[in-house]
């Protein structure tokens, strides 16, 4: 081989490796994440559902080290949010802020829901719990749930009570309740909490059934009667305000909750990463203490006991859906 052909041969080589390595360098993935994440909020901006994912997006911002966008897609009791979601790349940079509601209500009260929780989702974590509380308006004759109770016994379906829209997670409270009391009372469905928790302050019914964060304003100013929470320990807001389960109704504990899903085909090491900064999340002493000041707590959970917990909500709120024949078209 001559001088001229070596050195054609070597360049050629030269090149050849040099194509071979960018190939393999276009093919190696940046590291996870190297963009900003989108966070989905099925519900509109303002609200509780809101504000506790903003919150958990300040949080996961920081550990992440990208920006994390809130995008609201209200709509359809969140199912419009939730199924872009499902149809987002499986690739960790769509996350979806996912509720009670979207987790469990919606495929337990409706016939058609454009997806399967559980099939199509991945759980990361369940983050925050906002307990139910049961207050009645100013003039209603009642100061304790024996006496609501015997009130509604008394007069069948004279009593009412009002709810964020027939088949949302606080009606579904209301109407455990009901059941486990054998009250007959009228369910009037509203748009949203805020005008739902209006017409108990109207007198336009009787009670509600709802977490503290949408009732603590007017508590305060003595415009509500807080009743019970049905949650297994008292609120610290509310220290005198006994609890379901004190009184000897320990089957009535409800709340509103919010977890951290993806979908299910995205990549295990993501999962875990994405595990690892909800864990760090939940337990930090700032999203604890910010959560406190909305009388909610943090829900600290292993995968396994988020999988019991969100089956027994399944089971649960079929059951009561069943009682009360909630079912929506």
């Amino acid at each position: 081989m001559n001088t001229f052909r070596l050195i054609k041969w070597l360049a050629t080589s030269i090149a050849s490796i040099g194509m071979i390595h960018g190939a393999a360098q276009a093919q190696t993935p940046a590291p996870y994440p190297s963009r900003q994440l989108q966070l989905i909020v099925p519900f509109p901006a303002g609200g509780p559902t809101d504000i506790v994912a903003r919150l958990y997006a300040q949080q996961l911002s920081k550990l992440a080290g990208q920006p994390v966008v809130v995008e609201n897609m209200a709509g359809a009791a969140g199912i419009i949010g939730t199924q872009n979601a499902v149809r987002a790349e499986p690739n960790g940079y769509t996350i979806l802020f996912s509720t009670a509601s979207t987790s469990v209500i919606n495929e337990v009260v409706q016939k058609k829901v454009p997806y399967n929780f559980q099939r199509d989702f991945s759980m990361i974590g369940l983050i925050a719990d906002a307990p139910h509380l049961l207050v009645v308006g100013p003039t209603v004759p009642v100061n304790n749930v024996a006496e609501l109770i015997a009130l509604a016994k008394k007069d069948p379906g004279k009593l009412s009570y009002s709810s964020a829209g027939t088949g949302s997670i606080v009606q579904m409270g209301a109407e455990l309740f009901r059941t486990k009391t054998g009250t007959d009372l009228m369910h009037v469905p509203y748009k949203g909490g805020a005008p739902a928790t209006l017409a108990v302050l109207r007198g336009e019914v009787t009670l509600n059934v709802n977490d503290l964060s949408t009732f603590q304003a007017q508590i305060a100013e003595g415009k509500l009667k807080p009743l019970a929470v049905a949650h297994t320990s008292r609120l610290k807001p509310l220290p005198n305000v006994p609890t379901f389960v004190e009184l000897g109704m320990p089957e009535i504990v409800s709340s509103s909750w919010w977890g951290i899903a993806v979908p299910v085909k995205t990549p295990a090491a993501i999962q875990t990463k994405l595990r690892e900064w909800n864990q760090k999340i939940v337990t930090n002493p700032d999203y604890v203490a910010r959560l406190a000041e909305m009388a909610f707590e943090p829900m600290n959970m292993t995968p396994e006991q988020t999988k019991a917990f969100i089956a027994a909500e399944i089971q649960k709120w079929q059951t009561v859906a069943k009682a009360a024949n909630i079912q929506l078209d």
